[in-house]
């Protein structure tokens, strides 16, 4: 990814005693989240190798593996080029 300055990451941790749940409800937790502080909904999202391995990330969001995030963390943000790349289409295709 490139270098953006205009982005907004937000890194969540998941607690320990969350961390048992599904992936995909701590994914979505992390995203409220971003929401309720930017008042936006991420579209990027970076995950550990490990964590999550079976994880389908919602529709829009980007989702990556990184040797750099560590099990049980997220790094969420909104990346205004990959809106630009990749439009949410309305099932008309």
């Amino acid at each position: 990814m490139k270098n953006n300055s205009d982005l907004k990451w937000m890194m969540w941790r998941i607690d320990k005693k969350r961390q048992a749940e599904p992936p995909l409800l701590n994914l979505v937790q992390a995203i409220e989240y971003y929401v309720e502080k930017y008042g936006q909904v991420p579209n990027r999202c970076e995950i550990s190798e490990t964590w999550g391995e079976n994880l389908i990330p919602p529709v829009g969001m980007e989702l990556t593996r990184s040797k750099c995030i560590i099990s049980g963390q997220l790094l969420l943000t909104l990346d205004a080029d990959l809106s630009k790349q990749k439009p949410l289409s309305a099932g008309n295709d």
